[in-house]
């Protein structure tokens, strides 16, 4: 008996590795995504840059385009992503995906000296379209290694996205602006010491980033099928493996006394495996589809937004790089926190309470600007480490609703959210930052938020 537990434990660690190994793979694909949440502090150079030196027309205003058409593309292309990894596997449909965001940012090198629009085909649409092939893959792998732990597992693997600004940041900043120079009063950075390295900071980038993905996707795969089918709870440890013989040996007793015999154990669950064509007749669908496009306005916005806000009363700009820089540490470890919150109640109170407190610090943001530095300091880290959530309730709960099996085509499809909020955010931050300023924008997403708490309410319990 002791040898065959000791044969059992050597067999779950092997097939552990993997699982150890395909969640690290994920996690530096997502800290090389997560480059997006720099945008904010990337904007004010090259908004600088292109403002001075290449169209005095374009504005924090204006520029806030990129970064919408690159969560707009991410909607569009999300649903690719899943379709094209049951296709060529995960590791090429990654690959592919991370060669394209890498290509964008170098290109970015030149077209940041061209025009608006050409930075827009390659830092936004570009980007965007080798985020979404590449986002969702990680995550179907690690939640098909640990069944029991999706939530975690997911958390953990978005926290890199999340991480992912801290070294963007930092490094940009630090290559950029390493004297600490602020910009003159209408936002703008002048000095040629800083200007004249924009183009340059995009190869860094981008080379640094390809060098991770490739090492991430070399990681990634998948569980044998037989293992996925039938020993999925038998990876996630001894005690799982005991509840479930103890779970068999009951059954068989029951079955024995009553005269039937049975093959099956009666601890097992057949998981509904949902297409996409089926997916969206589900009303659960359209509920979460809400949920997520609701709360994904104001994550865009403070996105874009928070550095520049921060400046109107903040006249460092190292100090302004840092906090947001760690706000990325905020991000990443809410994403773990908010993950284990949904494993140990569910998604429908992990969620509520996650939209309540966002539309809470939103509404209260603009009181910072009379409170100081720390004030706003310790409301941007709240906001971050909030609204990182979202980003493990909402896969998890798909994953739960929908099944595993088209699990990446499903969760493209409820990212088509970022398809409509990324250029209603650009339109309504244009329009209202010039006619009400900051407090008024920050007041419309927290409304926007209240109708995410609502929607909460009708979601299924099972969730």
């Amino acid at each position: 008996m002791r040898q065959l537990t000791f044969l059992r434990m050597m067999r779950m660690a092997r097939e552990n590795i993997g699982g150890v190994c395909a969640t690290i793979g994920g996690i530096l694909i997502h800290l090389t995504l997560g480059n997006l949440y720099s945008f904010g502090n990337m904007m004010t150079y090259m908004v600088s840059f292109m403002h001075e030196r290449v169209d005095p027309s374009i504005t924090y205003a204006n520029f806030l385009w990129v970064n919408s058409i690159t969560t707009t593309s991410q909607g569009f292309f999300m649903v690719l992503g899943g379709l094209l990894e049951k296709r060529i596997g995960p590791r090429l449909t990654c690959l592919i995906g991370c060669s394209l965001l890498s290509t964008g940012i170098m290109l970015t090198s030149l077209t940041v000296e061209v025009s608006l629009f050409a930075v827009i085909l390659t830092y936004g649409l570009l980007a965007g379209l080798g985020i979404s092939l590449s986002y969702t893959t990680p995550l179907s792998c690690g939640m098909q290694w640990f069944p029991r732990h999706k939530g975690l597992i997911n958390g953990l693997i978005v926290a890199g996205f999340g991480l992912g600004a801290l070294g963007s940041t930092t490094l940009q900043t630090m290559y950029l602006n390493p004297d600490n120079i602020s910009p003159q009063d209408n936002g703008y950075f002048t000095d040629p010491g800083i200007l004249d390295y924009v183009p340059s900071v995009f190869i860094l980038l981008g080379v640094i980033f390809l060098v991770m993905q490739v090492i991430g996707c070399l990681l990634l795969n998948k569980p044998p099928d037989n293992r996925t089918t039938h020993h999925g709870q038998e990876v996630e440890g001894l005690l799982s493996e005991e509840a479930v013989g103890d779970t068999q040996e009951l059954s068989t007793s029951m079955s024995t006394s009553s005269g039937h015999a049975s093959s099956t154990p009666a601890a097992t669950v057949t998981m509904k495996n949902l297409k996409p064509l089926e997916v969206i007749k589900e009303k659960t669908f359209y509920v979460l589809w809400l949920i997520y496009f609701f709360n994904t306005i104001p994550i865009g916005y403070i996105n874009a937004m928070g550095k520049s806000f921060g400046q109107t009363f903040i006249k460092d700009d190292h100090f302004l790089a840092v906090m947001v820089s760690l706000a990325a540490i905020f991000n990443a470890s809410g994403r773990v926190v908010w993950g284990r919150l949904m494993d140990l109640t569910s998604f429908r109170v992990a969620m509520r309470l996650l939209t309540s407190v966002l539309a809470f610090l939103f509404a209260t943001m603009p009181l910072t600007a009379y409170m100081g530095k720390t004030a706003f300091t310790l409301w941007l880290w709240a906001i971050f480490f909030t609204f990182s959530g979202t980003f493990v309730l909402m896969p998890t709960a798909t994953e739960k609703a929908f099944g595993a099996e088209h699990y990446s085509a499903n969760y493209g499809l409820l990212f088509t959210t970022q398809a409509v909020s990324g250029p209603l955010i650009a339109v309504g931050n244009q329009v209202l930052l010039t006619a009400f300023g900051f407090t008024g924008c920050f007041l419309v997403v927290a409304v926007v938020i209240c109708l995410s708490v609502g929607m909460t309410f009708l979601i299924p319990r099972r969730i």
